[in-house]
């Protein structure tokens, strides 16, 4: 997935067990790489985008993604969209976070609760950490983090928090490499996003959609999700930031 995936595991399991555990939970993330990866011309996606395979053909796993992703781009008004235009089509603004969760809910089945996996800068977090600092999560500033001026701007504590997903999305990784809505303004888009919800995805695929439509998505998201069940961070191409209500009261107190 082009990205790195980190396991930090507070739960009192012998270390060789924990290993073991976390490299299956690898080899979920490792087996969506290579069915989803639009950059190994192997994988099923990529098949089907030759049109070597059709849809009929492939596997109940791609199809039922791409049926997620067409349910998200009804819940969003289509600022997520996995088909932007004729003839493509590339789910990987979910594919990352649903893989990450299902390698989650794969330690969890094993009992694993405090826990954390960081998917490339997005948090998933077990649903009983308690363990300092995993509750602390650190948003980047929204520069690279391979760059010298990368920092961390704001610290959130979800401990006692009924959220558990953690998504930031913008240019200072990739590039723009989200596809703007059309007949967006580029005066109202944003260079950094991060959402806090319930659900890795659903944080994911918000944080996505309003990098996709700016000022109007932010609105929807707004609108559509109450404070309780989801906020967020944006930042203005000018560096100044806003938030939606509720997200000052993630804010960790560093005194």
């Amino acid at each position: 997935m082009g990205t790195v995936f980190t396991f930090q595991i507070a739960d009192d399991f012998d270390t060789s067990r924990i290993e073991q555990d976390c490299q299956t939970a690898f080899e979920i993330l490792d087996s969506a790489d290579k069915q989803f990866s639009l950059y190994k011309p192997e994988s099923e996606i990529s098949r089907i985008g030759r049109g070597e395979l059709s849809w009929d053909e492939a596997s109940q796993t791609q199809q039922d993604i791409r049926e997620i992703c067409a349910q998200w781009k009804v819940k969003t008004s289509g600022f997520f969209d996995s088909e932007p235009g004729s003839g493509k089509y590339d789910p990987s603004g979910l594919v990352k976070t649903w893989a990450t969760k299902n390698a989650a809910l794969y330690l969890e089945a094993n009992g694993y609760r405090d826990f954390t996996i960081n998917a490339g800068g997005d948090i998933y977090l077990g649903p009983e950490v308690t363990t300092s600092p995993l509750t602390r999560v650190g948003l980047s500033n929204f520069v690279s983090i391979s760059s010298l001026e990368a920092s961390t701007n704001l610290v959130l504590e979800m401990r006692g928090s009924s959220f558990f997903g953690i998504a930031t999305s913008g240019s200072s990784e990739r590039g723009n490499h989200i596809w703007p809505k059309a007949g967006s303004s580029t005066e109202d888009q944003f260079v950094q996003v991060t959402v806090v919800a319930p659900d890795l995805v659903t944080a994911d695929i918000w944080a996505t959609a309003i990098v996709s439509g700016g000022k109007a998505a932010l609105a929807l998201f707004e609108q559509k999700v109450k404070p309780e069940l989801g906020v967020a961070l944006v930042t203005s191409k000018d560096g100044s930031m806003s938030s939606t209500p509720g997200f000052a009261r993630l804010l960790a107190n560093l005194s």
